[in-house]
């Protein structure tokens, strides 16, 4: 299966390493990108919401 989407899973589950290592990285630079790592943001330490906050950083995304 050709994926059109490098963080789509091409299979069911853990099993696809490489899309869940790509969702990794995208949450991990958007959680540093919002200051997440300071002790004084309201939000340290929840990666809740990136996803959907940020979602059009994706090319090929639109508003929906």
């Amino acid at each position: 299966m050709q994926r059109p989407d490098p963080m789509m899973s091409a299979s069911y589950g853990a099993t696809d390493i490489e899309s869940q290592n790509n969702r990794i990285t995208w949450l991990e630079m958007l959680y540093l990108h919002e200051g997440r790592d300071k002790p004084d943001h309201p939000q340290r330490g929840l990666y809740t919401g990136l996803h959907k906050k940020h979602h059009l950083w994706v090319p090929g995304n639109d508003e929906d």
